[in-house]
């Protein structure tokens, strides 16, 4: 009895301290947060069995994303016209495999570390990290709540350019590491980790002023469209004439602006059906304004037979981005014929978007190359550094109107925000509900609309030129140190075993 009371106060420890990590992220950004959450993790298997760390493991990810993703409900249950049963399991079942995640993490540092608290220095970030780069890419990725998105505005942040998120996840595991350490540390041993934990913190504060970038010409004049139409309008037949409408009014005032940007799928009509018409129109009117149209739209290609979810370039001529990362489950379904049936017998939709090319010409706006990003883009960095260092701006438009009035924005645009500081690069934001904004090169917000709100935002954002070291080299110096680390941490273990 007080071995099943013992381990059941460690599994409400877990479940709570991995729902106190939400609050590291945006919109609390209460980023000290992290380590001690992942500190509690850490303290809470220690002496375990493998078992008992996997269920310890387990209950801590269904804190974390028992309430970290809970807003997926909002996006399937009354946007997806999923029935409140199914919407409820559908959420469950995903949380339920995100949280095997954080199991098998603790499941490997104890049987890797052992009781030599030391090796946690090392095990435990690599197979942290190592855990959160499996969800970057299973099942098409969802990385969504890694820890070192906590360090968006933290003392960490200086590190993004040079590892990117993995690599601040990396330090906050380290941390953790080093404060479980220090509790039993003595001597010169406690002394050295507290002065190198000093040093990791102020270094990483201190890099946030190294500019790893530089300008490219001039600052441009911009300005955003927030058309707040809410979701269950969007594709309402007898909305559609108000909603091109109210962009049109909206972008008559800024024309001679030279860069406007409307938001993803920001127009309820497929290309072809507006392209002779209301673009034509659009795009005459910006053209004698000396401006260009950046905009969200849906498009048919025809010789592939599907639907494109594009963001289109009115200038002198007619650009075109697809988006390449498409949401699963929500913008393609990878799920066999007869599941297909069973959605149509439940009326679920179930068709598929096409994906654009993995590595297609940039947009140019007045020859300068854009990376564009179309909502899930943004979630991915070791995608987004394909544009680099030939675009000199990143834009990114999103309809996070699919989440309500969760945190859910928060956290995408915390998200985003972490591109400008790996890349070096302003980004412009654009959405339908929001968050709207402009992130200058070091991650900073320099102009943000209110959301749920009609607005246009104006404001400058600055080209550069050149390369961070994450964007030369990506995410391959950090899964590099960590293979290293788990080949050395299992060859030490085989040593030690009888």
């Amino acid at each position: 009895m007080r071995w099943i009371h013992e381990e059941g106060l460690r599994m409400l420890g877990a479940l709570l301290a991995g729902a106190v990590l939400v609050f590291a992220f945006a919109p609390w950004q209460w980023s000290v947060l992290a380590p001690i959450c992942l500190w509690s993790f850490l303290f809470l298997i220690r002496e375990r069995s493998v078992g008992q760390a996997f269920r310890i493991g387990y209950g801590f990810g269904l804190g974390q994303f028992g309430l970290g993703i809970s807003w997926v409900f909002v996006s399937i249950h009354e946007h997806g016209n999923a029935g409140l049963s199914l919407a409820l399991l559908l959420t469950a079942l995903l949380i339920a495999f995100l949280a095997s995640i954080p199991a098998l993490v603790a499941a490997v540092t104890t049987a890797l570390a052992g009781a030599r608290r030391a090796r946690l220095l090392w095990v435990f970030p690599a197979v942290w990290i190592g855990g959160e780069w499996v969800r970057s890419w299973v099942f098409t990725g969802f990385p969504w709540l890694a820890v070192g998105y906590t360090q968006s505005d933290g003392l960490l942040a200086g590190y993004a350019p040079l590892w990117g998120v993995l690599g601040l996840g990396a330090g906050i595991a380290w941390t953790a590491a080093a404060m479980e350490c220090l509790r039993t540390a003595n001597g010169v041993r406690r002394v050295w980790i507290a002065a190198t934990l000093l040093v990791v913190w102020i270094a990483g504060s201190g890099l946030r002023f190294v500019q790893w970038t530089h300008p490219s010409g001039p600052p441009i004049p911009v300005a955003l469209v927030q058309g707040n139409i809410p979701q269950e309008n969007k594709w309402d037949a007898r909305r559609a004439d108000e909603i091109l409408d109210r962009y049109a009014q909206l972008t008559e005032p800024l024309l001679g602006t030279p860069l406007i940007v409307w938001p993803e799928a920001a127009l309820p009509h497929v290309y072809h059906e507006l392209a002779g018409t209301y673009l034509t129109r659009l795009q005459i009117a910006a053209a004698a304004a000396g401006s260009e149209i950046l905009l969200g739209l849906l498009r048919f290609d025809p010789e592939r037979r599907v639907y494109l979810n594009s963001a289109l370039l009115l200038g002198l001529d007619r650009q075109f981005y697809d988006k390449r990362h498409l949401v699963p489950f929500g913008e393609y379904f990878p799920v066999p014929a007869f599941i297909r049936h069973w959605m149509q017998v439940l009326d679920m939709p179930h068709s598929d978007l096409g994906a654009g090319p993995s590595h297609p010409d940039l947009i140019r706006f007045q020859e300068l190359p854009l990376g564009v990003l179309i909502c899930y883009e943004a979630v991915f960095g070791s995608e987004v550094i394909r544009d680099l260092p030939e675009a000199q701006l990143l834009v990114n438009v999103s309809n996070d109107a699919w989440f309500g009035r969760s945190f859910a924005p928060h956290q995408h645009f915390q998200i985003a925000r972490m591109r400008s500081l790996e890349a070096g690069r302003d980004l412009l934001r654009a959405t339908n509900t929001g968050i709207t904004a402009l992130v200058d090169a070091t991650g900073r917000v320099t102009a943000q609309l209110p959301s749920f709100e009609v607005g246009v935002l104006r404001g400058n954002v600055q080209p550069r030129l050149g390369a961070t070291p994450y964007v030369r080299w990506g995410d391959w110096p950090v899964l590099a140190w960590l293979g290293a680390s788990l080949v050395l941490a299992t060859s030490l273990r085989l040593r030690e075993t009888p």
